[in-house]
């Protein structure tokens, strides 16, 4: 673990930083092309999110939707995390509909998912809230060391040369460019603000795109039950964590500081005037070409 205000040190494939999982450690390449190599089912479903962006919470509300029932899973997120589970050919034990997810960017999910017209669950979030969430999970966690300060973060990794799975710049706009060449409509977005202001509505939008008929009770139900508040809650009393250990000896203890806030707007209380005018500048610059949207409040 580093020491004296050094930023931790990771694994660097691709362009991109990547977190310690054993996988990436042992060996980055052989894991990614794994993953784009995996056999798929038509019927998988695959969560592709940047991280810090809302996954265990979308995961958990997909997973709730496939089963038709507001009722939580047992194995947490991580059990089909792709780049994180020691074995990857674990996943083909799993019962379909696979409810798989991955922080990869678009152009290193599986090429036989996307040939198959698989269904692609994103979820994008404002990107400055991004960087305080990731922050303190890095912080919190010391997972990868010591993170002395938000503005050190920010400044050589957030938006630093090798940045993590390649900065949310670059990622979403991937992910823009694959949606506006989806003809098959089997890319579906959500704003993460979105889901956090109007559950319901975001709920009943995604069961449409599962093809899930699910009725307006179980809908309320599970929106419910997905709430920030009561996710917190499951993760400490209902989720099995003990599987985890294999891919960090610390696995009880992070999961049990992933939920933090959950809020939209905290950035407010870490960027400074200066860092929010280079941002807004650097966001300029970078989505020039984009038309996404992104919600800050």
């Amino acid at each position: 673990m580093e020491g004296n205000g050094e930023p931790p040190r990771l694994i660097e494939f691709d362009g991109m930083a990547l977190p310690p999982f054993l996988p990436l450690k042992q060996d980055a390449k052989k894991r990614f092309e794994e993953i784009r190599n995996l056999e798929c089912r038509k019927d998988d479903v695959i969560l592709a999110v940047f991280p810090k962006s809302g996954t265990h919470w979308v995961w958990e509300i997909a997973c709730m939707l496939l089963k038709n029932k507001a009722e939580y899973t047992k194995e947490t997120k991580e059990f089909l995390f792709l780049e994180a589970i020691p074995d990857i050919s674990l996943v083909d034990n799993i019962p379909s509909p696979r409810p798989l997810n991955t922080h990869v960017p678009y152009r290193w999910l599986p090429k036989q998912h996307i040939e198959n017209g698989g269904k692609i669950i994103h979820v994008l979030r404002n990107p400055k809230d991004v960087a305080v969430s990731m922050y303190h999970h890095f912080d919190n966690t010391k997972e990868f060391g010591e993170v002395p300060d938000f503005k050190t973060f920010y400044e050589a990794q957030y938006l630093g040369p090798v940045k993590p799975f390649g900065g949310w710049f670059a990622y979403e706009k991937e992910f823009e460019e694959a949606e506006a060449n989806d003809t098959r409509g089997t890319i579906f977005t959500v704003h993460y603000e979105s889901m956090k202001k109007n559950p319901i509505e975001e709920t009943k939008r995604l069961a449409k795109f599962l093809d899930v008929d699910v009725n307006d009770e179980i809908i309320a139900e599970i929106a419910e039950k997905c709430s920030f508040r009561k996710l917190k809650e499951a993760n400490a009393t209902v989720k099995d964590h003990s599987r985890l250990s294999k891919l960090h000896p610390n696995a009880r203890e992070i999961m049990m500081k992933m939920y933090r806030k959950g809020e939209i707007g905290d950035w407010k209380n870490h960027f400074t005037v200066a860092m929010n005018e280079q941002f807004d500048a650097k966001f300029k610059e970078e989505m020039k070409d984009s038309k996404i949207q992104v919600q800050y409040e």
